[in-house]
C-alpha cells in the first residue's frame, strides 16, 4: 500500500518563491522536476494567463534562473522549462536515490513549496522529513492518504480530525524516531490538553492506523493463538 502525502516546505529561501510572491496569481505550479549537478534543477513551470506578462519580467532579474525557455499554452496556462539554481539545498534532500517518493503536484508561493507525493512506505516518508531537517528545511506534513482516489474521512485513514492532528505533529517533531526527541508532555502542550488526553489520542489514532492498513484478517492472523 502506498502513502499520498501533502508537505509543506516553509521555506521562503526556496527556489522560485520570490517570482511567486510577484505574480497576480502568488502562485507557480511545477511539474518534472529533474535534479543537474552542481546544485541545479530543471523542471516545468506554468503559469495562469493572468500572471503570464509579469512572470516574463521577473524572470530577468530572477538572480536563481540560469535558463528559461518558453513552450507554449494549454487550457491550463503558459508552460516554462527552467533550469534554476538551487542555493537551500532542495534538491539534496529530494535526492531521488536515497527517496523511494514521486512528486505527484507542486505548487510554490509566497510562503515556500506545498509538495504532493506518493510514497512507497512509510520508512520513505520519513527519510524525506529527517533529510529535510538535515539541509535546515522546515517540513510540515499537512496531510496523509492511503488512497487519492477516496475522499472525507478514509483521505485521513478513517482517523477523526482531533486523531490525525495529534498523530501528524508527533510524527514531525519525532516522537516516533529512536531515540525519541518528543515526549507526551510536549504533544500535550502542543494540543494544548492534558497528557492523558493526548496519549489517548495517539493510541487511539494508532490503533485506527493498523486497523487501516493492516486490516482485520491480516492482524487476527499473525495474534498468538
Amino acid at each position: 500500500m502506498v502513502l499520498v502525502a501533502e508537505i509543506l516546505l516553509a521555506d521562503r529561501t526556496l527556489p522560485l518563491v520570490g517570482l511567486a510572491e510577484a505574480v497576480p496569481s502568488g502562485e507557480l505550479s511545477i511539474s518534472n522536476p529533474f535534479i543537474l549537478n552542481d546544485n541545479k534543477i530543471m523542471m516545468t513551470v506554468t503559469v495562469d494567463t493572468d500572471s503570464r506578462d509579469v512572470f516574463d519580467q521577473e524572470l530577468d532579474s530572477a538572480t536563481e534562473i540560469i535558463d528559461a525557455m518558453k513552450i507554449g499554452q494549454t487550457a491550463d496556462g503558459w508552460f516554462y522549462q527552467l533550469i534554476v539554481k538551487d542555493d537551500s539545498n532542495l534538491a539534496r534532500s529530494h535526492d531521488p536515490e536515497e527517496i523511494e517518493g514521486v512528486v505527484m503536484d507542486a505548487t510554490v508561493t509566497s510562503e515556500g513549496i506545498r509538495e504532493q507525493k506518493v510514497f512507497s512506505d512509510y520508512e520513505s516518508l520519513v527519510t524525506l522529513r529527517d533529510r529535510c531537517k538535515v539541509h535546515d528545511i522546515p517540513f510540515e506534513l499537512l496531510r496523509i492518504a492511503s488512497d487519492p482516489e477516496n475522499d472525507g474521512e478514509r483521505d485521513q485513514f478513517g482517523l477523526t480530525d482531533k486523531q490525525y492532528r495529534a498523530i501528524s505533529i508527533a510524527f514531525a517533531e519525532g516522537y516516533y524516531d529512536s531515540p525519541r526527541k518528543f515526549s507526551t508532555d510536549d504533544l500535550a502542550a502542543e494540543l494544548d490538553t492534558s497528557a492523558a488526553a493526548a496519549s489517548d489520542l495517539l493510541r487511539r489514532a494508532e490503533k485506527q492506523l493498523i486497523s487501516e492498513t493492516v486490516g482485520t484478517q491480516q492482524l487476527m492472523s499473525v495474534l498468538p493463538e
